[in-house]
């Protein structure tokens, strides 16, 4: 295909339906049911877990299943508009069965060239991914977490992470437009008591991962979807005027 050079820059996203994002975070905190008030939502329920929810979901138990779910939502008529991915964890252990299936060995690790099942896997899974978020669809891809031990040379400490190997992290974590990391927030009262609310993280931190490519978003905000829908609403309501204000002092 010829590549045409643009002759206007690309709209900058402001609408929840066009993100791709990473939510991550500890089991049974409330993703599921957070991702479950996403517009026009369909789950990809690569495990159980979603019966105490009504949406609208296909099962996949295979990569193969995954790909079927995909060219489904390409050449079917359909009124989804966000693609929820429950759990990423699961699909690319999929993705590597499919690797093992298709050289005949039992383990990614088996192959002779050291690494290279993991590669093919990594690879194979990126690629689809990435066409997935190519979709002019949302894209929402829930994974657990694991804590991994950082050491410095004047600290060790823990990070929460995605439950991926590293590599295959960080090409999710690249093509994400937000990661947010759902855990538990401690308040504490004047007089000493400790309450606990489920909140998402959005900001950058040396003890989980997180991140937010608009920058409109507060550091914390409660997990529960209308409260995140108001504020990233605010926050490019907030940045639209401060732009404008900036652009009328320089003239």
């Amino acid at each position: 295909m010829p590549i045409t050079l643009p002759k206007a820059p690309t709209p900058k996203k402001n609408d929840l339906r066009n993100l791709t994002v990473l939510l991550h975070g500890g089991k049974k905190l409330g993703k599921s049911t957070f991702c479950s008030h996403l517009p026009g939502a369909i789950f990809a329920a690569t495990e159980p877990g979603l019966g105490h929810l009504e949406v609208h979901q296909v099962p996949i138990t295979s990569w193969q299943d995954f790909l079927d779910f995909c060219n489904a939502l390409v050449t079917e008529k359909h009124e989804f508009k966000t693609i929820v991915i429950d759990t990423l964890n699961n699909l690319y252990g999929f993705c590597c069965r499919a690797v093992c299936e298709k050289y005949k060995v039992e383990y990614v690790g088996d192959f002779k060239a050291v690494g290279k099942g993991h590669v093919l896997a990594n690879n194979m899974f990126y690629e689809t991914l990435l066409k997935l978020a190519n979709l002019p669809y949302g894209l929402w891809m829930i994974a657990h977490s694991v804590e991994h031990e950082i050491e410095t040379r004047t600290e060790k400490y823990r990070k929460a992470v995605p439950q991926l190997p590293d590599k295959a992290a960080g090409q999710i974590l690249g093509m994400a437009d937000m990661i947010l990391y759902a855990a538990l927030h401690e308040d504490r009262s004047e007089n000493g008591k400790s309450t606990f609310r489920h909140v998402l993280y959005t900001k950058p931190s040396k003890y989980f991962e997180a991140g937010d490519k608009s920058g409109v978003l507060p550091g914390v905000i409660d997990l529960d979807y209308p409260k995140f829908a108001a504020a990233y609403l605010a926050g490019n309501e907030s940045a639209s005027g401060n732009t404008t204000d900036s652009e009328t002092s320089k003239k």
